[in-house]
């Protein structure tokens, strides 16, 4: 949002020109405390006091390089705007929303938030501001400056806003122990993509035991493994990619029933899992809770590819070491999605002019040193210029920066770019309670105890009545 059309909005928003509009709640697992955290408040009032800045709270999570830059990007905010002040809060993505809800029932809810899935329930519980209602009177902000793929709505009409800033899927590798294993780094662009087998067969060539054997050596020791050829975050956003290339989806073809048991989606699932139990190029899910993310993992030489979040981009450039990016190996139907939470604005706050500030200053990808820098390392811009236009791709994607390896505009970019449909959590309905159930059903799986088909088969039946449809209409 343009900073100079902000003041503009928020006048209109204050006057009552614009429909604020929320149902009732759904249920599930992200419910709060509701309206009533926001009795005897103005939603738009301004509650300053005239020479006094005013405070607004801003939560967010994200990891120790992201807190410091999101810091420093906060106080030169505040130094641009001296009549603002910012409670920047940060808690860990994995208490967030209970730490959120409390806020809620506290009457302490915070003006703007980072958001998960569960911002829709918001939505629709009339805790949040439509996002479409704060633009549809500037003519210098349009839905169509955005990508399709970006937007959290939770009706045709009503949006928690796009995503603030999107990140993807992304298979990093250390590239010293390509060279020292004789193997020519992963490909960077779709036409190139490994097949999956082509991929398997380089995990076991790049997984050493504590003999030097790898994983096709028929003497290779699978209890004593020092360096496996792959690692990977067990999440819906790292198996719904390949599900989607394989002609499967989260829900079944007219989108009434649960998805992930059908064969297509099942033998996604299946394929992850035996990379542990089957070829032994990945740790064990009891292995993994003690081993590190990405960036330490490739860097102390634990894992020679990780297929994880572009998020981890930043922490690998800080590593120190000679990282690489290519394609995700699929070899057919290539598909994938940028995804990432929506900042979202309160109905509770008091201060919407100055929170709007804060919003354009944090998606901005121009507004700051700090943001620049963010966007040039750990996030993706969602304005479609950005992709679309040469200087502007350059302006964060030039693969001069320390955080943009070579072949980061064809492997992670343009595959992205080229071949996105919406994210699985952003479009499907009721998600975060049915994924909790995912989850915890794939712990079986990962550990080898049952098959992606059993398991996915045996929580059908609790998983069904969630299922609501799509946000899109469409089957995701």
């Amino acid at each position: 949002m343009k900073r100079n059309h902000l003041k503009q909005l928020a006048a209109l928003l204050m006057a009552g020109t614009m429909i604020l509009t929320g149902c009732g709640g759904s249920g599930g697992n992200a419910t709060t405390a509701g309206e009533s955290s926001t009795a005897g408040k103005t939603e738009a009032a301004t509650g300053k006091t005239e020479g006094e800045p005013v405070e607004i709270t801003f939560t967010y999570w994200g990891s120790g390089a992201e807190k410091t830059a999101i810091e420093a990007s906060v106080k030169t905010f505040e130094e641009a705007n001296p009549d603002i002040k910012v409670k920047a809060m940060h808690i860990p993505s994995d208490d967030f929303l209970t730490k959120l809800n409390a806020m809620i029932a506290a009457g302490e809810t915070p003006d703007i938030s980072y958001s998960a899935s569960w911002k829709c329930q918001f939505g629709e519980d009339g805790l949040i501001y439509n996002f479409y209602d704060l633009i549809k009177d500037d003519p210098e902000v349009s839905v169509d400056d955005y990508l399709e793929t970006c937007w959290w709505n939770w009706s045709p009409t009503e949006s928690a806003g796009p995503i603030m800033a999107n990140v993807t899927l992304s298979l990093m590798y250390n590239e010293d122990l390509f060279k020292d294993a004789g193997i020519d780094t992963p490909p960077t662009k779709v036409a190139d993509a490994w097949s999956w087998q082509e991929f398997v067969e380089k995990a076991q060539e790049l997984t050493l035991d504590s003999s030097g054997r790898n994983a096709k050596d028929p003497n290779f020791d699978a209890n004593n493994i020092t360096q496996y050829g792959v690692m990977f975050a067990p999440n819906w956003n790292v198996y719904m990619p390949f599900i989607y290339s394989n002609g499967g989806a989260y829900l079944n073809e007219d989108m009434t029933e649960f998805g992930l048991n059908d064969p297509k989606a099942a033998e996604v699932i299946q394929n992850f899992a035996d990379l542990i139990n089957v070829y032994h190029v990945a740790p064990t899910a009891i292995q993994s809770n003690s081993m590190p993310a990405a960036a330490t993992a490739l860097a102390s030489k634990q894992a020679a590819m990780y297929i994880d979040g572009s998020w981890n981009h930043l922490d690998l450039a800080e590593a120190g070491i000679n990282w690489g990016v290519g394609v995700l190996p699929i070899d057919k139907n290539y598909t994938t999605f940028f995804d990432g939470g929506s900042l979202i604005i309160f109905k509770a706050t008091e201060h919407l002019e100055e929170t709007l500030k804060l919003y354009q200053w944090i998606t901005n990808p121009e507004s700051s040193a700090e943001i620049t820098e963010m966007f040039r390392s750990i996030w993706l811009p969602v304005h479609k210029e950005y992709y679309t236009d040469g200087e502007k791709l350059d302006f964060w994607a030039s693969e001069e920066f320390p955080a943009r390896p070579e072949g980061f505009k064809d492997a992670v970019v343009q595959s992205t770019y080229d071949h996105q449909v919406i994210a699985t959590e952003i479009d499907v309905k009721n998600f975060n309670e049915i994924d909790t159930m995912v989850k915890a059903a794939l712990q079986q799986v990962w550990a080898g105890d049952k098959t992606a088909e059993e398991a996915m088969t045996e929580i059908k039946t609790s998983v069904d009545p969630l299922v609501g449809g799509t946000y899109s209409g469409n089957r995701s």
